[in-house]
């Protein structure tokens, strides 16, 4: 977990929005590769193994990616860029899921700092590129993501896939990237659509919404 990318980061229990404090067991420049993430409103903690922040408390497995899977190559990479509109090199983008694959070569491309959720587990952390595993709500500010790309999940053994709406960590105006076969939110506005993704910008009025498993 990148320190830049802490201060980001937010407690999930209920109560207002409380920064966290990390201590670090071990460090690799700027990254904290195994450490405790704690509020000092609740109390809660969060720890981190292999850079990856785990914010599911023990409750159950989290979700993992399923359906759609994300071509890790350079092409992908900067059509990518392109759609998180990641014309300077500043602030942070979310990529959920598959997307994780793309954080390395992103980083390449246009050099902001990648928060991925959920990732795939042989994605590796570092270098710009810090992780979460999260069960229904990205633990960052309100509004701080200058982007996101969504995926598409699923419980582990379950089908009824829905999607990450997770719209109130983007600020407004901010580009939301999602595959085809992934709804778009309401609260996002189209810019562009071809075979493969969909591109929008995070509406002002967009709240942040949990996952939801679909019926059945």
């Amino acid at each position: 977990m990148h320190s830049d990318l802490v201060d980001k980061l937010r407690c999930l229990a209920v109560h207002e929005e409380s920064w966290l404090v990390a201590a670090a067991d071990m460090v690799e420049g700027r990254h904290v590769i195994r450490g405790l993430l704690g509020c000092p409103v609740c109390h809660a903690r969060y720890p981190i193994e292999h850079g990856l922040a785990d914010f599911t408390a023990g409750r159950r497995a989290p979700l993992v990616l399923a359906a759609e899977t994300v071509a890790d190559d350079e092409t992908t990479a900067i059509k990518l860029a392109a759609m998180l509109d990641l014309t300077e090199p500043s602030g942070y983008v979310i990529l959920v899921g598959e997307w994780a694959r793309l954080g390395a070569q992103l980083r390449e491309i246009a050099p902001v700092m990648v928060l991925a959720v959920n990732p795939p587990a042989d994605v590796a952390m570092g270098n710009g590129v810090s992780g979460v595993t999260t069960l229904d709500r990205i633990p960052v500010a309100s509004g701080s993501a200058r982007a996101i790309a969504l995926g598409a999940i699923s419980g582990a053994g379950q089908r009824g896939i829905d999607a990450v709406f997770a719209l109130g960590a983007v600020q407004p105006g901010g580009r939301v990237v999602g595959g085809a076969g992934l709804e778009m939110p309401s609260d996002v506005q189209l810019l562009a659509r071809d075979a493969d993704h969909w591109v929008g910008i995070r509406s002002s009025g967009a709240r942040l919404i949990r996952l939801v498993r679909s019926p059945g």
